[in-house]
């Protein structure tokens, strides 16, 4: 492994939030331009989170985001701190009770001076507001976050949000396709379909297919990625499973599906890639930290790009549409295999924006398929 722990940066695992909160010691990273409270990137992102979602002071979005900061998600895009500003109030209003669980950050400082931070985040909270999936159904849920920003001189300037939004609904009682339905009612901004049209033809237009590999003299971190990214999603190889991951592996996909070992891994992913055959993924962002002395995390933002082949006959209008994801990997990587994966993205937007763009009419489950 390249990658060694530096015991100095933050380390969120089997942290008490009060030690996060109230770091001791020096500064461990140069932060120019940020707070001097901060003591490094890691410790940043854990505490402005917390003062902004926990502590309700949405307010200080106007401290930590630039004033023009494109946030871009499945589901739409904003451009500008007023609009991080009030679609955070109204996710919060839809679950006013909402925590934030920091289950890790993995960071990179790039070489023009900018902070990248892939925050892996657990939220657990009760549905009192309406919200963009329908009326309150006062249910509790559980969902799975990434937000990858890029951080500048104390302010947030570009993030990328991706939300497990398929099992939050499911758990909130919410039939999957009846939320997309509502959600496609939603008409999304022109820099966000430009973004949209741009993205799914840049992945088409990247060079797929291409035989890569490694052995364990020439093993890098990202060898290993877009192996991993070539091999199964690109070539449909899943005899080659062993390559990537421990026997034993854990592995949460949206929806919040749960797989150990192997055999449910295959499964997972053949299950959810025959839904669109022709997939085609991007590499479009690697970061690296040490966990301990011979494990590392990796966080990968990539893109996957095809055509749509229904896998249940409400969505069969659709057959042939413009299938895209934008998703978030966190895999911990011992001894050269994934020991545990969590990769997140937004099931009810990726269908929404199917339907709003096959101008279809799909009649919702309570009136009868």
């Amino acid at each position: 492994m390249s990658i060694k722990l530096n015991k100095s940066i933050t380390q969120v695992h089997w942290q008490p939030l009060t030690a996060l909160l109230e770091p001791a010691g020096a500064k461990q990273q140069a932060l120019t331009g940020f707070d001097d409270e901060f003591v490094d990137i890691v410790d940043y992102i854990i505490r402005i989170t917390h003062r902004i979602w926990e502590q309700k002071n949405v307010g200080l979005c106007y401290r930590y985001y630039s004033e023009i900061c494109p946030v871009f998600t499945l589901g739409g895009y904003s451009e500008c701190v007023e609009q991080v500003v009030q679609n955070t109030l109204k996710t919060i209003a839809a679950f006013p009770d909402r925590s934030l669980i920091g289950e890790n950050v993995i960071w990179k400082e790039e070489a023009d001076g900018t902070y990248y931070s892939s925050h892996l985040i657990t939220s657990i909270m009760t549905n009192t507001g309406n919200s963009d999936f329908g009326l309150a159904t006062n249910k509790t849920g559980r969902v799975t976050t990434i937000a990858d920003c890029v951080c500048f001189e104390n302010k947030i300037i570009k993030e990328w949000l991706v939300r497990d939004n398929s099992f939050l609904i499911s758990q909130l009682g919410l039939d999957l396709i009846d939320a997309a339905i509502h959600f496609s009612a939603l008409t999304p901004n022109d820099t966000f379909n430009e973004w949209y049209n741009s993205e799914y033809n840049r992945v088409l237009a990247a060079k797929h297919r291409t035989e890569l590999s490694f052995t364990e003299s020439s093993w890098t971190t990202e060898s290993f990625v877009h192996a991993w990214a070539q091999t199964l999603f690109n070539q449909k190889q899943f005899s080659t499973l062993t390559q990537f991951y421990h026997v034993a592996a854990a592995h949460q996909w949206p929806g919040g599906r749960q797989s150990t070992g192997l055999a449910q891994i295959s499964g997972t992913l053949i299950q959810w890639l025959a839904q669109c055959p022709d997939a085609k993924m991007t590499i479009d962002h690697i970061g690296v930290t040490g966990f301990d002395d011979d494990t590392i995390d990796i966080a990968i933002r990539w893109s996957v790009a095809g055509t749509f082949n229904p896998h249940i006959d409400r969505l069969s209008s659709l057959k042939g549409n413009r299938f895209f994801v934008l998703g978030c990997t966190h895999m911990r990587v011992k001894n050269q295999k994934i020991i545990k994966e969590v990769t997140v993205f937004d099931e009810i937007s990726l269908y929404a924006n199917m339907i709003r763009e096959s101008g279809h009419s799909l009649p919702l489950l309570a009136q009868g398929v």
